[in-house]
């Protein structure tokens, strides 16, 4: 999970509401700020942005704001981020009403950068470490096996393994060149990827082998 720090740095409002929904109870704006940072966020920071989050925290339908305390509430769950912006578009709202939708598109939005963000994050991070340890001169499989454990922290578990014998699926084999029957012997060229999340799997790269 991205850290508090960096969300901070790339959002600063999601930030402090990923305060709240870690607090699980309602926080005072100072009791915030104290939180964002024992985060390691500088406390000037902090106070810089504050009037911007404060604003966004009142018309956030996942906050309510009440008697100077705010807490995390869920998102209603009838009202996905495009039927959010149908209502925008084709109702005439009140000004309130039609912010607390807008959060929820923008919210999305932002959900949706975050998450290519912590993409290119781990990227990132496994490319750095790759090179590290090719410069360091690391055998191969201690280098394969550094490698698919930092890929499994995201929830990807390889298919097969390269150089190995197994027999032909097509549900998680692609073959290189004409077809291959169903339970043949093959040899795997290229592993590939499953990636779970909240018990679903979803094949990332199917596995590329040859007779």
């Amino acid at each position: 999970m991205t850290s508090l720090a960096d969300l901070f740095a790339d959002d600063a409002y999601l930030a402090a509401r990923r305060v709240l929904e870690l607090a699980g109870e309602p926080l005072k704006a100072g009791a915030i700020k104290d939180r964002l940072v024992e985060a390691g966020i500088e406390r000037i920071e902090v106070a810089r942005r504050w009037e911007n989050i404060q604003k966004r925290l009142k018309t956030d339908p996942r906050v309510v704001a009440e008697d100077g305390t705010y807490r995390h509430q869920p998102a209603p769950p009838e009202v996905s981020p495009a039927d959010a912006l149908d209502r925008i578009l084709n109702g005439r709202l009140p000004a309130e009403k039609k912010a607390a939708l807008a959060e929820i598109v923008l919210a999305a939005l932002r959900q949706a950068r975050q998450t290519q963000v912590d993409g290119v994050r781990a990227l990132g991070e496994l490319a750095a470490e790759v090179e590290e340890l090719l410069a360091n001169e690391v055998e191969p499989a201690a280098l394969l096996r550094r490698v698919r454990a930092r890929v499994r922290r995201s929830g990807l578990e390889a298919v097969e393994k390269a150089g190995e014998q197994t027999r032909f699926d097509r549900k998680i084999h692609s073959s290189i060149g004409g077809s291959i029957r169903d339970g043949a012997r093959v040899i795997v060229v290229r592993p590939g990827y499953v990636w779970t999340d909240d018990g679903a799997e979803l094949i990332i790269g199917k596995a590329v082998v040859e007779e």
